[in-house]
């Protein structure tokens, strides 16, 4: 006879030192592409900056988005002013779920859409006898994480509760008076174990074999429907302020606050394809039989809280040439991170098992708290106007390599360890903007983003890449009187990336690991930005 464990509270004391011992899987995002995600920025904040895809701003100008890329560029205000905007982000993750390079594919689209402010900044021009003198506040989305992948496909390689199987030192058992008492001692394992997608076989144990198997027997076929959904921004509230230290030269700065909220949430059902099986559950008194389908979610929130500062110049060295330079210190984050690593509902022909709905079942629960600090970043730009044109372009070296994480933990060595992995980038920005007489005005734009960790992944098709970012983007101002005018800005992001359902493991008692499903993603998001600017 096989019992689960008889006292819940004793379990949750068990597990106590568990959640310490793997820290490695549920601290720093849960992953170091988590950990980048939380630094990677949109290259352009505002209106006229989104319309030039952010181009222009470290070269120097008169601009709200001058707090986010040089602090210089206020000194060129010659009133003051006030700008907001509201921003709509249009999410598409288009899938493709394959096991073999060679084998059958399925195709899904995923759809999200956020709305938020965008910006909001007030600039005050102090009245000077000679010089600038301006100061800024204002608070400006950096980023936005919201997406949803969604993805199908039959399965007869592997199942996730593959992974679910505790190996030989991972579980204990004990028999006394005719009664057998199994713990499970890893999280995952243990919520599968309650949840009865695997089980312990007596018979097996009797006879010297490895005692557990899972729902989905090695072989059968399944279908496999998942989610994954991110959401969240990041955000800044900046002070800034510029002083003209010689005739068209700038010197500025700011202190930005930087906080916000990264969101993960990853869901996969397994439906059982081949009909009835052997596979069956000791619940109570009875027994579940028949799988029919299983449910895994996981999921963890982080709430960052930051604080960098900015240093610029901006200076017009020839006629209609203005250059200019950005230093910007690492942004040391605060993180909170609440988690779930495992939630399971397992439904049989004749019953359902679940761990994780009730409020003792918290053995997969917890919250963590950690530091993360950013790269430097070194920045500079140039812009050439001539009436009615403005070319302005920039570039940005950020080295992901001195990211950092820090806890009161060691699991944050074998982190740092993985975000060494991470390389030096070179981000560039070029853009246009046409200025007609009457204060009409378009724009145009183009940034790049590159991947840190070069070719990182290889899709099914055998292609290598990586997690570039290609922005393109457009806009136009139009005056609606003398202080008032409206500005929109329409800016689009393209990039691909992979994600694995489970880890291939190799399954206790077998010699080869298991082929896993990946998933290739091809994601467009297009950001749509409206608001006013009036100058007083």
């Amino acid at each position: 006879m096989r019992v689960r464990p008889v006292c819940p509270r004793s379990r949750s004391l068990l597990l106590v030192g568990l959640v310490i011992a793997f820290l490695p899987s549920i601290a720093a995002g849960q992953t170091a592409d988590d950990v980048y995600r939380f630094s990677t920025r949109f290259p352009a904040v505002g209106l006229r900056a989104s319309g030039m895809s952010g181009a222009g701003g470290v070269g120097g100008w008169a601009d709200p988005s001058a707090l986010y890329t040089n602090p210089a560029g206020l000194g060129y205000y010659q009133e003051s002013q006030i700008s907001g905007a509201l921003s709509g982000l249009f999410s598409r993750d288009e899938s493709t779920y394959q096991i073999f390079s060679d084998g059958p594919a399925s195709q899904e689209t995923g759809d999200d859409v956020t709305a938020r402010l965008g910006h909001l900044t007030g600039v005050y021009n102090v009245d000077t006898e000679q010089g600038s003198l301006v100061f800024a506040l204002g608070f400006n989305r950096t980023s936005a994480f919201d997406r949803e992948l969604t993805y199908t496909g039959r399965n007869s390689a592997s199942s996730i509760t593959d992974t679910f199987l505790p190996s030989g030192d991972e579980f204990e058992i004990s028999e006394e008076d005719g009664t057998t008492t199994i713990d499970v001692i890893p999280i995952v394992p243990f919520v599968a174990f309650q949840a009865g997608a695997t089980e312990f076989f007596d018979s097996r144990f009797q006879d010297g074999q490895y005692p557990f198997l899972q729902a989905v027997a090695p072989g059968r076929s399944t279908r496999q429907d998942g989610t994954v959904t991110r959401g969240g921004s990041m955000n800044e509230l900046s002070f800034a302020g510029a002083l003209e230290v010689a005739p068209n030269v700038m010197v500025g700065g700011s202190a930005s606050l930087s906080y916000g909220t990264y969101a993960f949430e990853n869901e996969l059902t397994e439906i059982d394809l081949d009909g009835e099986d052997a596979y069956s559950v000791v619940a109570g008194d009875g027994l579940l039989e028949d799988f029919q389908s299983m449910l895994f979610r996981e999921r963890f929130t982080s709430d960052l809280t930051g604080f960098n500062l900015r240093l610029g110049l901006s200076a017009n060295t020839v006629e209609h040439l203005r250059v200019g330079f950005t230093v910007e210190t690492p942004t040391w984050y605060s993180i909170d991170e609440t988690f779930t690593d495992a939630f399971i509902r397992t439904e049989f022909g004749n019953g359902t098992l679940t761990y994780g709905d009730d409020s003792g079942e918290d053995a997969a629960r917890g919250a963590f708290d950690y530091r993360l600090q950013t790269p430097w970043r070194l920045s500079t730009g140039v812009s050439y106007t001539r009436a009615p044109f403005l070319i302005s372009a920039d570039v940005e070296f950020v080295d992901w390599s001195q990211t950092s994480l820090d806890a009161d933990a060691t699991a944050f060595d074998v982190a740092n360890e993985n975000l060494e992995e991470y390389d030096y980038v070179v981000n560039w920005r070029g853009g246009v903007e046409y200025r007609s007489e009457d204060g009409f005005s378009l724009r145009g734009g183009i940034a790049y983003r590159p991947g840190a960790r070069g070719f990182d992944f290889t899709l099914a098709d055998g292609e290598e890449t990586d997690r570039s970012r290609l922005f393109l983007s457009a806009g136009a101002g139009l005056p609606l009187s003398e202080h008032l005018s409206v500005n929109a800005a329409w800016m689009q992001e393209r990039s691909e990336d992979q994600f694995a359902p489970y880890s291939s493991v190799t399954p206790p008692g077998e010699s080869a690991a298991i082929d896993i499903p990946v998933v290739d993603e091809d994601i467009v998001r297009n950001q749509i930005r409206v608001g006013l600017r009036y100058s007083f």
